[in-house]
């Protein structure tokens, strides 16, 4: 009996374990693709070349992510996440770095996707 529950405690472990790797993949993802858009609207700040490689890497990271992410789960739900993740790191960065300002129904909106994609993984 003792071996059983062993077993089970090791598969629960195993399971926590892949969804917080799941969640950092999906936030890292989501980050990348995030810093690629502000990367864009800065085009033009360093030169060509240089924005373009840094553009490139932030890409190629974010996808690195998501190929990982999405492995193992469903491409439905780390779609979404990434989407929804990514759509929120611009909103709040736009806000606090860009000057941009947020009204009260775009920060409703905000965190009503954070629901959304909290509800996908419940």
């Amino acid at each position: 009996m003792a071996e059983v529950q062993d077993n089970s405690a090791r598969h629960s472990i195993a399971g926590v374990r892949r969804a917080v790797e799941i969640v950092l993949l999906v936030t890292g993802s989501a980050a990348f693709y995030a810093a690629t858009m502000i990367l864009m609207k800065h085009w033009g700040a360093v030169p060509p070349v240089a924005m373009a490689l840094l553009i490139a890497v932030a890409f190629a990271l974010g996808s690195w992510c998501e190929i990982e992410a999405l492995r193992t789960e469903r491409l439905s739900a780390i779609y979404v996440a990434i989407l929804g993740i990514e759509c929120v790191i611009i909103a709040v960065a736009s806000f606090l770095f860009l000057g941009e300002t947020m009204s009260v129904r775009e920060m409703a909106g905000a965190g009503l996707i954070v629901v959304g994609v909290s509800l996908t993984f419940v």
